[in-house]
């Protein structure tokens, strides 16, 4: 019995002391700083916002079926602008093209956070690293 309570002590310590040190670990302080930004930024409502103002310029179902199944999807809009309510051809690709530049800014923040995450997890546990950033976002 003495052991178990010596062994639950141990476990008990070392998660404690295990979580003061991922707090100060610098990788761990960039994975938070990073993982804040992304929840702070509005690139996930920007790339919602653009991909409505394109996509809501297609009457059709079925054009906008033809332009997702098409290769070169600026070339299909230069070709086939009239079929949508774009005013003119620059406009539907500008309004793809932001579109597109808005989810690839997502997408790269978002692989970013991966990468030092995946460092992380070189570290330390993943429920440690989840527990320790959730902890921290509430204290603030």
């Amino acid at each position: 019995m003495k052991n178990l309570i010596y062994s639950i002590i141990l476990i008990a310590s070392s998660n404690i002391y295990a979580q003061s040190g991922i707090e100060s670990d610098a990788l761990f302080l960039k994975y938070e700083k990073a993982y804040l930004e992304m929840g702070s930024s509005n690139l996930g409502r920007d790339y919602e916002q653009a991909n409505q103002n394109f996509y809501s310029n297609f009457t059709d179902h079925k054009e906008r079926n033809k332009f997702s199944k098409s290769k070169d999807k600026e070339k299909w809009l230069n070709k086939n602008y009239k079929k949508t309510s774009f005013v003119s051809s620059t406009e539907a690709v500008n309004s793809y093209t932001s579109m597109v530049n808005a989810q690839e800014a997502m997408d790269k923040m978002s692989n970013d956070i991966q990468v030092v995450r995946n460092e992380l997890l070189k570290k330390y546990d993943v429920n440690l690293i989840w527990t320790t950033l959730q902890n921290r976002i509430k204290a603030k």
